[in-house]
């Protein structure tokens, strides 16, 4: 008996343990309650240095309770990043990979830590890790937003335009559906040359941005007009030492109108580039770096916009960043005056990085002093040269409008690789109801391209007089190279700002402007302007009707002459009913050089060519008339050819002139 008992109570045991589940195979409950112990202090809203130590210690314990849990990786990795452990974090969150490859939440946030590390050390290998990730993340949630959304400024820096669209538009179309994802269509659709489309996404996704977000977008005139801080102000003052490039809203933010405060309008009301269209390209340009630098610079961890992120909006990318380069001071100092002391033997280290806009005259110096990626304006009492755009720089750059005496700086014309070279000249004439005014441009293409060309008119006032639309037909001066659109208008007296903007296919833009003043027809003898053309003037006129086409380069080469269109007006008439008049021209050479001394030297100097007219006569008080001048044995320079008109009936006296190059 004893016997059969020893060989079966071995037996049930054994049958017992195997029909009872493992506790290897289960989770321990310890390591699960710590696990949400931990979670609870990062998802707290105030969080304490002891409570982070000990979630800390809690995660840690509860891994070597549970090492396979990826969970428990992930928390330990956010930990870590909140305590400013980079390193470690993107460590934590490799190993959670390696135990769920599949999980995107984990690699969303290696990504993340990745893109720290790229804004702080500049490292382009970084860079490409996040892009790695995210793009792993789309691929494991093809229809989510999130990893989308996080993609679009990363392609944009790494050079990838049509990427960084395409994952703009995933993201768009994903879900959950996130306010920021227009926002990123719409500063895109502007890079890529959909000035239209960019300016109604802008103004359907700025009034679903939170407030602080959108209030950059409503007024941002505190940035960008605001003066940047002085060097040498109090490195107390709690606005200087944060170098946040927003501050909270009014909370009657969410009550302005939906799209800009009058601030904002106020600002780019003034300033639109091309009247043209009903979109301010300025202002599309200034939404465009917000929504840039918000979607590179803005970190949870970190919640704000640092001094990286204000300098952006204000000037925009720069040419070159530069990290701690020689030379560059990698101490700082406490503001020794305040204290009363002549000097202090007490530095910190900190990190320093320039921006460099060479085509502004200027290099941007910008310290981290707290060595966790977050930069400010540097604190010092001396002033740091080029810290500011040269003055003459941007007096001589036509392309460029500066905005609170150079606090921000913004183009008028579109980038390089979408600018269309567009030349055009404006000329005055008389018509039969008062002023009349002759507009034409030009604009590369050959005879199978498709451009089209609009102009407005606009007074002192800001009213739009007139406006017009056409296609570019082929150019007389270059038709296998150029073409040509022709606009004309009468006027009232006054002045104007006539504008045009050429499109192709191929959203390339263009954008001419000038300021023309119309004065009232006089009740004596007047010219109009003297048009210098291309071409043979016998071409130009057919039935009665005279068409011209400017030389718009104002340039003469070879044998060719120099042909210039005038017309005279009110010729007086005599008893036989004739009108006659006779005109004279002369060509002098000006000055080379642009000091004052030169040209006074040239004005000295006798006309190197003179013509006389015969006694010319006609029926009617308006005659049209070309001019040829031969320019074969004129030296290479600069030239004025200049007609003078005198009525032989009533004495009348009338002159004008133009200047031209002789290659």
């Amino acid at each position: 008996m004893r016997r059969a008992l020893a060989i079966l109570v071995p037996f049930v045991l054994t049958t017992i343990l195997a029909l009872t589940p493992s506790t290897a195979d289960a989770p321990p409950p310890r390591a699960s309650m710590l696990d949400r112990w931990a979670r609870a202090a990062l998802d707290g809203a105030e969080t304490s240095v002891e409570d982070r130590e000990r979630a800390m210690r809690n995660i840690e314990e509860a891994i070597r309770l549970e090492p396979a849990d990826p969970g428990h990786w992930m928390v330990l990795g956010r930990l870590q990043e909140v305590g400013n452990h980079e390193r470690l974090a993107r460590e934590s969150f490799e190993h959670a990979i390696r135990l769920a490859p599949e999980e995107p939440e984990t690699r969303t946030r290696l990504a993340m830590a990745w893109k720290r590390e790229w804004l702080r050390t500049l490292d382009t290998l970084a860079l490409a890790h996040a892009i790695e990730q995210l793009d792993t993340v789309t691929h494991l949630r093809p229809y989510g937003s999130e990893g989308w959304l996080r993609l679009v400024p990363l392609r944009y820096e790494h050079g990838e335009l049509p990427g960084a669209a395409n994952a703009a538009a995933n993201a768009l179309a994903g879900r959950p559906r996130r306010a920021e994802a227009p926002l990123a269509v719409a500063y895109l659709a502007f890079r890529l040359g959909e000035i239209e489309l960019a300016d109604s996404l802008f103004r359907a996704a700025i009034p679903r941005l939170a407030p602080d977000l959108r209030a950059l977008f409503d007024d941002p005139t505190r940035i960008l007009n605001a003066p940047r801080p002085r060097d040498g102000d109090s490195a107390d003052d709690p606005a200087q030492l944060d170098g946040a490039a927003h501050a909270a809203p009014p909370e009657s933010a969410a009550a302005e109108e939906p799209t800009a405060t009058a601030a904002g309008l106020a600002l780019f009301a003034p300033l639109d580039p091309d009247p043209t269209t009903a979109a301010n390209e300025v202002q599309l340009e200034c939404w465009s770096r917000i929504a840039h630098a918000y979607f590179v610079f803005f970190d949870p961890l970190h919640p704000g916009l640092d001094a990286r992120a204000e300098t952006y909006m204000r000037y925009g990318p720069p040419r070159r960043v530069l990290r701690n380069p020689p030379g560059v001071s990698l101490i700082f100092k406490p503001n020794v005056l305040r204290t009363g002391r002549q000097d202090s033997f007490a530095g910190y280290p900190l990190d320093a990085e320039v921006w460099e806009y060479p085509e502004l005259g200027m290099r941007i110096l910008l310290h981290d002093r707290s060595l966790t990626g977050v930069y400010t304006q540097p604190v010092t009492r001396e002033f740091i040269p080029g810290t500011i755009p040269d003055p003459r720089v941007l007096a001589a750059r036509g392309d460029l409008l500066s905005i609170g005496g150079g606090a921000s700086v913004f183009p008028t014309l579109p980038p390089r690789a979408q600018r269309l070279e567009v030349r055009g000249v404006v000329s005055r004439f008389e018509g039969a109801r008062g002023p009349r005014l002759l507009a034409q441009v030009r604009a590369p293409g050959g005879p199978g391209d498709t451009l089209s060309a609009r102009w407005v008119v606009i007074d002192t006032a800001g009213h739009e007089v007139t406006r017009g639309e056409q296609s570019l037909a082929v150019s007389a001066c270059d038709p296998g190279e150029s073409r040509l659109a022709e606009f004309d208008a009468d006027l009232p007296a006054g002045r104007f700002d006539v504008t045009f903007s050429v499109r192709d296919a191929h959203r390339h833009r263009g954008v001419f402007r000038r300021q023309v003043a119309m004065p009232a027809p006089p009740s004596a003898l007047a010219l109009s302007d003297l048009v210098l053309c291309c071409g043979d003037p016998s071409q130009y006129a057919a039935q009665g009707a005279v068409r011209i086409e400017a030389n718009m380069d104002s340039r003469v080469a070879g044998r060719a002459p120099l042909v210039a269109y005038f017309e005279i007006y009110r010729l007086a008439t005599g008893a036989d009913g004739m009108a006659r008049f006779q005109y004279t021209y002369d060509v002098r050479r000006l000055a080379d050089e642009s000091s004052a001394k030169a040209r006074a030297a040239a004005e000295r100097r006798p006309p190197v060519g003179t013509w006389a007219s015969r006694e010319e006569t006609q029926v009617g008080a308006m005659r049209r008339q070309f001019l040829r001048v031969a320019t074969a044995l004129l030296p290479a320079g600069r030239y004025r050819v200049s007609v003078h008109v005198k009525d032989l009936v009533s004495g009348g006296e009338a002159e004008r002139g133009v200047e031209f190059v002789r290659e």
